[in-house]
């Protein structure tokens, strides 16, 4: 149940990723103004799947706070990297934020672990490794800016997991929705403060080009954010989360190759082998 569920988590995450990219592709205009939207139209799947209506119990404002400046910042960085490299190449490497949740549950909270784990592990880094950027395997130029952007967006991703984790094990796996609803309301609010601040003059063009690709993702967000945190209840977060990256692996390689047309290296098509060889050790 818990792969089937992380199945369709990562299947929403790459949905957003391609409704970011397609708009980026056509309307290049208002990066922080569209991600605002994207971070609101999220955040209203909490409130209205929330069905035990909104409360703060004490000590949650602190995690949501937080977790609302990693996102907003991760959530834009991934817009730009999106928007100047191979969608391919930003998802997997995107994918290396789970180093942060793996030794938060490995190091911190001490959770089980057998040899087949490590070996997963082991093969999960090395097929990350592979998947790897080139300069010559990507239809665009190797940029500093996308390099830049992607690695910024992943230590914001993985401490946002991390953040998100603590906040689950504070509160004993409630006020998810509540938590949630902090972060991305907080992120829509920054994110649209300085989107106006730098492209108000465009935003009525923003607005009319980019709301259905924004609604969509967003709620393509929420409902992936929604599966991640019900998985992180069923099975230790240092199983989950290399089990999601196995799986963002070979859908991302399936969907960029099917949609975008990108090409691949020899030892990118080695990596996706071996991630899926290290979710069958993941899951033994």
């Amino acid at each position: 149940m818990a792969f089937l569920l992380i199945l369709l988590g990562k299947s929403l995450n790459l949905a957003e990723g391609i409704l970011i990219k397609k708009y980026n592709a056509h309307h290049i205009k208002g990066g922080f103004i569209f991600t605002a939207l994207v971070s609101l139209f999220s955040m209203l799947f909490f409130v209205i799947t929330d069905a035990d209506g909104f409360h703060l119990p004490d000590g949650i404002l602190p995690y949501g706070l937080i977790s609302g400046i990693l996102y907003c910042s991760a959530s834009f960085l991934t817009y730009v990297a999106l928007s100047c490299g191979s969608f391919a190449m930003s998802m997997l490497i995107l994918s290396y934020s789970i180093v942060f949740s793996i030794g938060y549950g490995l190091i911190v909270l001490k959770e089980p672990a057998s040899i087949f784990t490590y070996i997963g592990l082991g093969i999960m880094m090395l097929s990350l490794y592979l998947v790897r950027g080139d300069k010559e395997s990507s239809d665009k130029k190797f940029s500093i800016k996308w390099l830049v952007c992607i690695l910024l967006s992943v230590f914001g991703s993985g401490m946002f997991g991390v953040v998100q984790r603590m906040q689950q094990i504070r509160f004993d796996n409630s006020c998810t929705h509540e938590f949630m609803i902090i972060s991305l309301g907080l992120s829509a609010v920054i994110l649209l403060i300085i989107g106006l601040a730098k492209d108000g003059r465009e935003l009525k063009y923003i607005v009319k080009n980019g709301s259905l690709y924004a609604s969509l993702a967003g709620l393509s967000n929420g409902a992936a954010n929604l599966l991640a945190l019900v998985v992180n209840t069923m099975i230790p977060l240092s199983i989950a989360s290399p089990t999601s990256a196995g799986v963002k692996i070979i859908l991302s390689f399936l969907l960029s190759k099917l949609i975008f047309k990108e090409s691949f290296l020899k030892r990118q098509v080695a990596g996706i082998i071996l991630g899926t060889l290290a979710l069958v050790f993941l899951n033994i």
